[in-house]
């Protein structure tokens, strides 16, 4: 199959990515990742140093030090920036490459129904929380500082520009370690997540129907954290990152 990889320039959309190819190297792949215009802020909060060691995971990922099956292939010829999917020129750079399938990991725009109707068999999302309970961002650190016992992946459709609000195909679940830091914690997901992400497109490629249910009703929408947040997820003991998440990337490989 053709499929378009969207993704995000941070390690754990990086490392996802690069599992799902592994995964699954008999397809044909387009990688599209969506970049904050500054990625790497000067000032001194905790969220700015997190930001700070992402961006220095990724450049160490790329760079041979930490990686997977095809980190290498990514930097050698990075994936453009793609961040006005619903734009005319954005619209034909995905109908141009013809997609069977697009699968977002950690993409950080919001796809509106011109784009979703491009793919042949449509668009699928692994969002790094249990829906519909942590619906929107940094899901892992709201479960984490709400005290869950377990953290975890959903993969669902994207149908209409609802956040987080399509059909479920599959959940994982895990135990949350609180031992550990967010962005280790978040990292972890992906190694058993991705393999959900496996299922769904041997499914499709094999005719079959990879499946979805509605989601029920409740739930909540998350933002991002502000750093009265941050302040509270520190005073449970929790730390955004420690400096050994490279280890938890090694050791999934």
């Amino acid at each position: 199959m053709n499929i378009i990889l969207l993704g995000h320039q941070d390690i754990a959309s990086l490392y996802a990515l690069d599992r799902v190819i592994g995964l699954l190297p008999e397809h044909d792949y387009s990688v599209l990742l969506s970049r904050d215009v500054q990625s790497t802020p000067a000032d001194d909060t905790a969220l700015a140093r997190l930001a700070r060691a992402d961006a220095d995971l990724c450049d160490r990922f790329l760079g041979g030090q930490i990686r997977g099956a095809v980190a290498s292939e990514l930097a050698a010829s990075p994936p453009p920036s793609f961040s006005s999917p619903n734009s005319p020129q954005g619209l034909g750079v995905l109908e141009e490459l013809q997609p069977d399938l697009v699968i977002s990991i950690r993409y950080r725009r919001i796809l509106r129904e011109e784009a979703i109707a491009i793919p042949r068999l449509g668009v699928i999302n692994l969002h790094s929380g249990i829906l519909p309970d942590y619906r929107g961002v940094m899901a892992t650190f709201w479960a984490m500082l709400a005290g869950e016992k377990e953290i975890g992946t959903t993969l669902h459709w994207i149908v209409d520009s609802g956040i987080d609000t399509g059909p479920v195909i599959s959940s994982r679940r895990e135990a949350t370690r609180p031992d550990c830091s967010y962005l280790a914690n978040v990292l972890g997901l992906y190694f058993d997540g991705c393999r959900m992400i496996e299922d769904a497109v041997r499914a499709m490629a094999d005719g079959r129907d990879a499946g979805g249910h509605p989601q029920p009703c409740g739930g909540q929408y998350f933002a991002a954290p502000d750093g009265r947040d941050v302040e509270r997820f520190e005073a449970r003991g929790l730390a955004l990152f420690d400096g050994s998440e490279d280890a938890q990337i090694t050791y999934q490989m």
